[in-house]
């Protein structure tokens, strides 16, 4: 799932939440009213792929807003979005395949660029824009800080640089690079219990999503929010875990 704010969806300015819709194997849409924050379900977009995924979105320099699936065969659709009419529309403008697996992905809206996760082979990052052809380039490959599968990808805007954020599920570890060539690692860690407040770490992660906005107090640097695919306190089905990314900066010394 991803979120855009200010779709224009007739004569509403909406935030609009796309996500994929894996028993039907379409995009499920819903518009979020940005006054009051109530969810709506707007309608799904069929999709040609047999087994979707991954999702993610994309909004170009133009205000162009795009969604974005994958298929466990490594295929990639790219939709321009468009809702000035009052009902959501879908047109197919571009289509490119991974050898293998993907699940994660994530655009950079302002750079106009695309990562993309293969599972057990590598993060690459193409061009965003629907009439340039895709051609990955290679980020960063398994094996090092890096452990398959290569799960939820996320884009830190902060002032001092930008950082994208890797699920390495394989060691339930979380990996930072420089958003920008030639992409270095700045570190990687993991999530710890907090026992003075009864929750537990985090593990499994498959999606996760960061922020840089001030959230005030703790969180006045932003926030990275991780699916916790294993819950221990106390036993129970999978939950989120959130951690201030002042955490993060000051374990690996980010501006």
């Amino acid at each position: 799932v991803d979120v855009r704010s200010g779709f224009r969806l007739g004569s509403k300015r909406v935030d609009l939440a796309v996500a994929s819709n894996r028993d039907h194997n379409s995009l499920h849409l819903f518009a979020i009213d940005r006054a009051s924050g109530v969810l709506r379900d707007i309608g799904q977009i069929a999709t040609p792929l047999s087994d979707i995924y991954g999702l993610c979105m994309f909004q170009n320099r133009q205000g162009v807003t795009y969604a974005i699936a994958n298929d466990k065969d490594g295929t990639f659709v790219q939709y321009r979005l468009d809702g000035q009419s009052g009902q959501l529309h879908g047109e197919l403008v571009r289509r490119f395949k991974l050898d293998s697996q993907p699940e994660g992905c994530v655009a950079d809206d302002r750079g106009e660029r695309l990562f993309v996760g293969e599972e057990d082979v590598a993060v690459w990052v193409v061009d965003a824009r629907a009439e340039v052809p895709a051609a990955p380039q290679k980020v960063i490959g398994v094996g090092g800080p890096v452990y398959d599968d290569i799960e939820g990808l996320a884009l830190y805007h902060g002032e001092g640089g930008d950082y994208l954020v890797i699920s390495s599920q394989g060691n339930d570890s979380y990996v930072v690079l420089d958003a920008q060539a030639p992409y270095a690692v700045r570190g990687a860690f993991r999530i710890g219990l907090n026992a003075e407040r009864g929750i537990d770490g985090a593990s499994e992660t498959d999606g996760l999503e960061v922020t840089s906005a001030n959230l005030g107090g703790i969180w006045s640097r932003g926030m990275l929010v991780v699916q916790d695919g294993r819950k221990r306190m106390p036993e129970g089905t999978q939950n989120y875990k959130y951690l201030p990314w002042s955490a993060i900066a000051d374990a690996l010394g980010l501006d």
